[in-house]
């Protein structure tokens, strides 16, 4: 009983460390990419129209840094089941310290290509959770529930889903807590309650 213990603990050390490393070298490619770009889509940005990206004005583009990536997850139902569907990266983008806006990253063809900019709220609501919550670099995921039309962030992904045959099937069971962006401090949210209260709605949209 021992030893299938020790061997269960190896293969998870073994699997998690792998993940760790695709995870670590994909959110460097967004970070790369995201350094790239910013310059060119600032300068989109029309004169007088700074406040709306969150920028107090134009002298605030030479002091933008680029923060750690968070990968973005849709919920979908499949098969009656629900599933974390992954959908590209968002790249908090600072000023002084203050995350102000958002960069978001996609990849085609195995290439990370930044494709929009702009999100000053979400931004703001990331860093005020991370100001709670400090996260891993490659735990750091948001989840968008379109359903319920919320946006949830989480300290650690890896153990709110059950991946089977390359699908995370939400794990409803799970004792990780996924936390509720809203106008307020984020809501700490059991996954359980996520599951039902998202399963509930569409069994109610679609009678």
């Amino acid at each position: 009983m021992t030893k299938k213990f020790h061997y269960l603990l190896l293969v998870l050390f073994i699997v998690s460390a792998k993940l760790f490393a695709q995870n670590n070298k994909t959110a460097l490619l967004v970070k790369e990419e995201a350094s790239l770009k910013i310059t060119s889509f600032l300068n989109l940005i029309p004169e007088g129209r700074e406040n709306e990206y969150g920028f107090a004005n134009r002298s605030d583009f030479s002091n933008v840094k680029i923060e750690e990536p968070y990968q973005i997850y849709y919920v979908s139902l499949t098969n009656d089941k629900l599933i974390f569907n992954p959908a590209g990266w968002r790249v908090p983008v600072s000023v002084n310290n203050k995350y102000v806006t958002l960069l978001t990253v996609q990849f085609t063809n195995g290439k990370a290509e930044a494709v929009d900019f702009g999100g000053n709220v979400l931004a703001q609501k990331i860093e005020e959770f991370e100001k709670l919550n400090p996260t891993n670099a490659n735990q750091r995921v948001i989840i968008r529930n379109t359903f319920l039309k919320h946006d949830y962030i989480t300290t650690n992904y890896s153990l709110l889903c059950n991946n089977k045959k390359g699908v995370d099937f939400i794990n409803n069971a799970s004792a990780q807590y996924i936390y509720q962006l809203n106008e307020a401090q984020p809501i700490k949210t059991a996954i359980g309650s996520f599951y039902d209260d998202t399963i509930n709605f569409i069994k109610a949209t679609t009678k």
